[in-house]
């Protein structure tokens, strides 16, 4: 029985995440009040240095890291850039069509479908532009990149790729069905360039 191909996994964790957003959409309220205070002083710094993961600026650095580390894989590099960034920009492009409060800037008794205050959405307050995640966008398409670069890694990339989405949560930037969003818009875009851009990692020559 053949495995199912790259293409097709990235496809149905699209519909997952976009599935499990609705779901968990009840829970958005309950963990925009929780009190980061409660977290240990070393597992919240850790959480909260984890955005690096998801930054612009951090994940420029990693790209850098690469290239000057894996000389035989330098051809990769602007493929994990684009993979990287470009779920970020779309996902930055979709707050342009729904305005939602992010926590930071919500009144966190109220139902949370009262955070969505109307389409289009809105170019100027960052409080309104918690849907989606752009940063949870961004971590998930770095880990898939650099997953099917470096097969070993999975289980550490997807646990950054966490790391980021939980620090977005807890620091008050975003709701969990916005990073939910968000990482279905990184497997859409890895399905969809998959068949144009993607590689065997194994072979440095490839």
């Amino acid at each position: 029985m053949s495995r199912p191909s790259s293409k097709r996994l990235y496809a149905v964790g699209t519909s997952l995440w976009l599935l499990a957003a609705i779901a968990v959409f009840t829970f958005d309220g309950p963990l925009a009040r929780y009190d980061v205070s409660h977290i240990p002083g070393d597992l919240r710094r850790l959480v909260e240095l984890s955005e690096v993961f998801a930054h612009g600026m951090g994940v420029g650095m990693i790209l850098v890291t690469l290239w000057v580390l894996d000389r035989d894989r330098r051809l990769f590099v602007p493929r994990v850039a684009l993979l990287a960034y470009l779920p970020g920009i779309i996902a930055n492009m979709c707050k342009l069509l729904v305005a939602r409060y992010r926590p930071a800037g919500f009144d966190i008794s109220a139902d949370a479908a009262a955070s969505f205050v109307g389409i289009p959405g809105n170019t100027e307050s960052w409080e309104l532009q918690s849907f989606p995640s752009g940063h949870t966008a961004t971590a998930v398409g770095l880990a898939l990149a650099l997953s099917s670069l470096y097969p070993r890694g999975r289980l550490l990339f997807a646990a950054l790729a966490v790391l980021a989405a939980a620090q977005r949560i807890l620091f008050d930037a975003h709701f969990l069905s916005d990073t939910f969003v968000g990482a279905g818009i990184a497997c859409f875009v890895a399905a969809v360039l998959r068949d144009h851009m993607f590689w065997d990692a194994s072979d440095p020559r490839a």
